[in-house]
Parts: C-alpha cells; structure tokens; sequence
C-alpha cells in the first residue's frame, strides 16, 4: 500500500522531534561560535513590537549651586531623556527531502535517522555561521536594517588620523566604506556621551598593558552615594575580552615572559594553556575568534588587530518572544511537489545601552 504525502509529512516531523543521539563527523568552520553561545545560552527575551526601546539620559540640568541667603531662584523643566532605538532583524534557513529518499529509508531506522540529521545539521550550521560572523560585523551602510548590529558598531575604533585614547569612539564604518556617527538613533558627533572608549596600540608590550589597565577604570562608573541608581543591567553578565588567534598568542607569550617562577623541567614555560580560557587580562579570559582574523578597516583597508571588552550587562543580544529558531512543519510546493522543506526561522538584534560603561576597543593605528 503506497504511503500518501500527508503521512510522509507527519513521519519527518514525529522524526525530527525525536532524534537520538546518532554521531558522525562536521568539520565546523569555526574553533568556537560565541555568538551562537550567547544567543542560545544567553540571551534576553522581550515582548514583540517594531523595534526595541530603551530610554538614557546623558546631561543633568545644571541647577545645583552655591547660594547666599535670600538668593532667588527661577525653577524651569528641561527633557532630558534621550531614546535609544533598534530594530529587529530576521534571518532563517531551510533543509529538506525528496520524497523518494524517505520512502526509501523510513522502514530503516538508522538510515532515515541519519538523513534527517544531517539534512538539520547542515541547516542549523550554516545558521550557526550567519550568526557568528554578522556578530562581528557592522550593517552595510547607514540605512541598513538587513543585518544586525554587531561588536563594531557599537565598539568604534578611533577616528583616522586620530591618536589620542579616550571616549573618542563616534564614527562607524559600514562594510561598504562609508562612515556615520549616528548609532541606534542617537548622534555621537553631537552627544559626547554616546561614544565608546578607545586606544590605539603598536604591539603585546607593557605599554599596552597600561593601556588595558587605564581602560579598565576609565570604562568603570558607579552612582554618586546619595543616590539610588535607575539604571539596570539587562542582565547580570560577566565582561570577556576577543581578539584574533595571533594576538591571542602574543597574550600567552608575554603572560609567560612575566612569569618568573620557572623551573628547569619547564622547557617551555610555565603558562598554563586549557580550553577554558587561554589567557586572563584583569581575570577576563580572552577568547580567540575567526572573525578577527586580519580583519581590515572598511574605509581604510589597513589590518587593525582589534582587541574588543564587552561587558555583556550592557551589551544585550535579544530575541523576539515566541519567534527565535521556530521549526515549521514540513512544506511541499506546486512547482517541486515531491519535495519536504522545513524553515528554521527567528529575529533578534544586539543592543547597547550605555557606550561609556560597555566596554572598549584596542585596535592598530588605520
């Protein structure tokens, strides 16, 4: 008796969400996938809408003062607050079969188990990829609401032909070459206090080190004692530190140099190297990424080594409620009737809420 194509449909998606635990190889393209990481493990999950909002105030009045007694005063109400804003970006992929593969495999359970896996697998990988590399990317061009808003956009690097560090970070440069400074709605060029922290440096040195050190308390803030604080971290996250894999070792190497507890069985030092973190910086572990990798500036073309600190409390990745990795049911088309599709789709966005305290950039002069 022929199985129809509704009952086809049913038996991939009861397959689907019962998958055991079959194993074979993947040659992933990356060694690690933080943003994946972040945005399966630990991401924020808001309400829909248009766009995402969150409110900052930058100046306060200017009505505190000395005074003598009997002085006047002539009260007024300024609106201080400013509005960040940030869409929300879609994005989704798809995996499929034909029909005739699983009749001829769905009355053997390891072969229809392996080909529904590794038609999943590829989908999810090649989301798993998108991801990870707009993470690390700004939109194309000012206009752009295709793409997310990765580490750059928020985390600018100085401006060229600048030299002095500092919260001198305003400009963004878009993949296309063309540069603004206006970053999820407010203008950084006009808003000294919309600008991220950044430094230049020239290698792995004690100077640098300095650098590090400065950034760290220059990127620090806490309310005055009087006052309670109405702010709020999206949430409570820990800071961690990326560059590239060459960088990286040049960490390790003057981690290593400093050490001076070496014995003579330690042919090659006394660092100690694991998977958890290859090297701290203020206890921060620094994570190689692929993205990183020669990476150049837009405008400028030059290699910039760009060392990035994010404070994930105000760097959130977020999700849309009830629409992140939404598997639909298999789908078959008029115009390719024996083939099942099933889409993985969701919508998310980056959000900075406070370019002072988010972290800071380290990059090579462009």
């Amino acid at each position: 008796m022929s199985v129809k194509m509704t009952e086809l449909g049913d038996f991939i998606s009861l397959t689907l969400n019962d998958l055991p635990d079959n194993h074979f190889e993947v040659n992933w393209t990356n060694q690690d996938y933080e943003f994946t990481r972040i945005y399966q493990n630990e991401r924020m999950v808001v309400d829909g809408g248009n766009q995402i909002e969150r409110k900052i105030m930058f100046d306060n009045s200017g009505h505190a003062r000395y005074r003598y007694n009997y002085d006047t005063d002539e009260p007024s109400v300024e609106d201080l607050m400013s509005t960040i804003k940030v869409s929300w970006t879609r994005l989704g992929t798809y995996y499929g079969w034909d029909d005739l593969e699983i009749r001829r495999n769905m009355n053997n359970s390891k072969r229809i188990v392996d080909l529904m896996k590794e038609r999943r697998v590829n989908g999810s990988w090649a989301l798993a990829d998108l991801i990870e590399n707009r993470g690390w990317l700004t939109p194309t061009n000012a206009t752009d609401t295709l793409y997310p808003y990765g580490v750059p956009y928020y985390l600018n690097h100085m401006t060229s032909g600048s030299s002095t560090d500092g919260f001198v970070g305003q400009t963004i440069t878009y993949q296309d070459g063309t540069t603004g400074t206006v970053c999820a709605n407010i203008d950084a060029s006009t808003n000294v206090k919309w600008r991220n922290y950044a430094a230049l440096y020239t290698e792995i040195n004690n100077a640098f080190i300095k650098k590090v050190r400065k950034a760290f308390w220059e990127t620090k803030f806490k309310a005055p004692i009087n006052l309670s604080d109405p702010s709020q971290a999206e949430r409570s996250a820990q800071k961690r530190m990326y560059c590239d894999i060459d960088t990286a070792c040049e960490l390790m190497d003057f981690a290593d140099a400093k050490a001076d507890n070496h014995s003579g069985k330690e042919v090659l030092g006394g660092l100690t190297v694991d998977d958890s973190g290859l090297v701290l910086v203020n206890r921060i572990p620094v994570q190689p990424i692929a993205q990183l990798e020669g990476v150049t500036d837009p405008e400028s073309g030059i290699a910039t080594a760009p060392i990035y600190c994010i404070d994930f409390s105000y760097f959130t990745p977020f999700v849309h409620e009830g629409y992140w990795m939404i598997e639909s049911e298999p789908i078959t088309d008029r115009t390719q009737h024996t083939t099942f599709t099933v889409f993985l789709d969701g919508a998310h966005q980056n959000l900075c809420t406070n370019r002072k305290k988010v972290g800071f950039v380290m990059h090579k002069s462009h």
